[in-house]
């Protein structure tokens, strides 16, 4: 048992050692600032975007930018990555966020005019119960708040940047409104492209690492079997 849980930590370590090499930008919209500041109140909010072509799709730095106003300190924000490939009705077609690749939790943020976040390897291996974050070519990231008190002067968003300067994406954005049917396609009163200012890196792994994680995976389940035995 000692031996296993030391060949997974290998497995885990070598991910990671593979993660902080050639790192790859496959995604940039931080340059062109359109100086709109996008309030998404509490709704989920979420960008579809295209990275840059090429193998890197295992995601090792994910920056992003939010702003919050008068906030009373236990305002949180919380992160998804979504696969686009649920079914939308007026479309007609399968483009709505759907499967979850990645879900960050709530955590704490405080009020500032411009403050960047960012997700490393490590944290985006922790939040996503140790396994690494992959994505396909077109994905939907999405933002969310809770406990910004409107009502009191609070408020709490995204920038808007456009074009990006690596990697692609489209001029709408995605709001889930539960009490409206969930993911909906919407635009803008300004009549600019709603991309939201974002930078992601990405890796391939080495194949000496996916054959570990092969055989890390193998042992696993062989675990699992002499715990059912036992």
């Amino acid at each position: 048992m000692k031996m296993l849980s030391a060949l997974l930590a290998g497995f885990v370590v070598a991910v990671g050692i593979s993660a902080a090499m050639g790192q790859t930008l496959v995604y940039d919209n931080s340059t062109n600032d359109q100086l709109i500041r996008f309030n998404t109140g509490s709704l989920e909010v979420g960008d579809e975007i295209l990275l840059a072509p090429g193998p890197e799709r295992m995601i090792s730095l994910f920056r992003f930018q939010y702003w919050g106003e008068n906030f009373s300190g236990d305002e949180q924000i919380r992160v998804r990555f979504y696969a686009n490939d649920a079914f939308y009705a007026s479309h007609n077609a399968f483009i709505a966020p759907g499967t979850l690749l990645y879900d960050s939790g709530w955590f704490n943020v405080m009020a500032s005019a411009r403050q960047t976040i960012l997700l490393d390897y490590a944290t985006l291996l922790t939040g996503n119960a140790g396994n690494p974050v992959i994505v396909p070519n077109t994905f939907t990231w999405s933002v969310q708040f809770r406990n910004v008190n409107a009502g009191a002067g609070e408020s709490a968003g995204v920038d808007i940047y456009d074009p990006p300067t690596t990697g692609w994406n489209y001029t709408s954005y995605w709001e889930n409104d539960p009490l409206n049917g969930g993911w909906l396609l919407k635009t803008n009163r300004w009549g600019i492209p709603m991309n939201f200012a974002a930078q992601i890196e990405a890796v391939v792994p080495e194949p000496n690492v996916l054959a570990l994680g092969v055989a890390g995976g193998l042992l696993f389940l062989l675990m699992r079997g002499c715990m059912r035995r036992s």
